[in-house]
């Protein structure tokens, strides 16, 4: 099958700046984006695009999008850089032209990069001829049109649009859109599956990745022409899609994190109930040994810290249902925009994602959230019951510590008294000297013991009767 003027566009976008971004110390060529536009270049067409040297990514406006080439590259208010080159295909050499448009929007550095099979030839009037849809695989060598990811990346949209050549087009759709697919992607590992198919300003496209298959999500969109209407509408909403690409984007991103982060809240909250089931099972009047004391009191130091960090996991999973519900926010008013922009524009192929993807998102979240804020409840309870076990045995333990000091005491007390008076008595016939007979200091402490123990057994009585 042949088809017309085909074109590759790739939308990415990458963070450059945030909690885990210092944009200060970022160089253009640490930035993934403008790499990977010189590799795609250099694969395609053998040339060298050098857009880091193009750029000056410190570019500062008021404007949340700010067309980052430097002004001394700028021709006629044309922010892109435009590339040219031919690519040998069925023993001809075809031309193919392209541009590569970077720039920042918000918090994120954006790529839009357009390798493509001119509509016209150089005179600028004549059609360019119908082209095999096995053209486009020479376009993807080695796959450069997919991005590593890395931990600022965000993601990808792969745009490819073509031209119907015929009415006879019209019975075969699927089959063409399904042909560019696989001429683009060539490796089955590498290809996103088919999602839906529907209708964008009046002509057939395909998009293709499944939200369940979210840990290799690839979003591509095999948009076919019937007529000019699509191409020029296009080409008066490119900004506008480009935005709408780059919300949709961060959406799945924070989605995607979502993912991760309930898996964490998940082992944290087992790590929550392990604890709490390895606490020492007490009746009210079941003694606490000195070990389990030394153990309870292990937990209390232990079970905060993973209440700190639990609540950061529920704290982020918060975040990122805040990050899509205001992305959500500017994906549905740039639809307004496109929709001000194009009269009776149709655009419930885009509107699927912000009536029904993302909603489903927030509610997965939500769900997420009702869930495990009950692990808080578990750990506010068991540190409070460890606590108040803790702190009951430990005012027991000084209690009954102070009561056997004070039992001592008298009865040392007491003892001593009675020694005092019975030496003094046995003393008073006789002459003071330092030398007193044996059974006289036997004597004397026989009674000062018996005395200890007596005043002690007293002692030890009061105390039992005041408990």
């Amino acid at each position: 099958m042949k088809i017309y003027a085909p074109n590759i566009h790739l939308f990415a976008f990458q963070l450059y700046k945030g909690a885990n971004v210092d944009s200060t110390s970022v160089q253009a060529d640490d930035i993934q984006l403008w790499q990977v536009a010189d590799k795609i270049v250099h694969s395609t067409l053998h040339q060298d695009l050098h857009l880091s040297r193009r750029i000056d990514i410190h570019k500062e406006t008021e404007s949340p999008r700010v067309d980052l080439l430097k002004d001394s590259e700028v021709k006629d208010d044309n922010y892109a850089v435009d590339t040219e080159g031919k690519i040998s295909f069925d023993k001809q050499q075809v031309v193919i032209k392209g541009f590569a448009y970077p720039l920042r929007l918000l918090d994120s550095y954006g790529l839009w990069l357009n390798l493509r099979r001119p509509e016209k030839e150089d005179d600028g009037i004549t059609p360019t001829e119908d082209v095999d849809i096995a053209l486009l695989s020479k376009l993807n060598p080695n796959n450069c049109f997919t991005l590593e990811k890395n931990k600022f990346f965000l993601g990808q949209t792969l745009l490819i649009t073509a031209w119907l050549t015929g009415a006879k087009d019209e019975k075969y759709l699927y089959q063409i859109a399904q042909e560019c697919l696989e001429a683009v992607f060539p490796n089955v590992s590498q290809r996103p599956p088919f999602h839906r198919q529907g209708e964008l300003f009046g002509s057939p496209i395909f998009e293709y990745g499944l939200f369940s298959q979210l840990t290799n999500y690839q979003h591509v969109l095999i948009w076919l022409f019937r007529d000019s209407k699509a191409d020029e509408n296009l080409n008066l909403c490119y900004q506008e899609l480009l935005d709408l690409f780059f919300f949709r984007t961060k959406i799945i991103k924070a989605y995607q994190d979502s993912r991760i982060t309930y898996h964490d809240v998940a082992s944290a909250y087992k790590e929550i109930e392990d604890a709490i089931d390895k606490l020492p099972k007490k009746g009210e009047n079941d003694e606490v040994t000195t070990s389990e004391l030394k153990d309870l009191k292990n937990k209390l130091k232990e079970l905060p810290q993973l209440a700190l960090k639990y609540t950061r996991l529920l704290r982020n999973l918060e975040d990122y249902q805040n990050t899509i519900a205001i992305n959500e926010s500017n994906y549905s008013e740039r639809l307004q925009q496109i929709s001000g922009i194009i009269e009776n524009g149709e655009l419930a192929f885009f509107k699927t994602f912000s009536q029904d993807n993302s909603p489903f998102f927030q509610k997965q979240i939500q769900a997420d959230l009702g869930y495990f804020r009950h692990g808080s409840t578990l750990l506010e309870q068991a540190i409070s019951s460890i606590r108040g076990i803790v702190e009951i045995e430990q005012a027991e333990r000084d209690r009954s510590l102070e009561n056997t000091i004070q039992i001592v005491g008298v009865g040392l007390g007491g003892g001593a008294i009675v020694s005092g008076v019975v030496t003094q008595h046995i003393d008073k016939p006789m002459t003071i000297s330092f030398n007193k007979p044996p059974h006289l200091i036997v004597t004397s402490l026989f009674w000062s013991f018996a005395a200890t123990l007596l005043f002690g057994w007293l002692a030890w009585r009061w105390t039992q009767r005041k408990n």
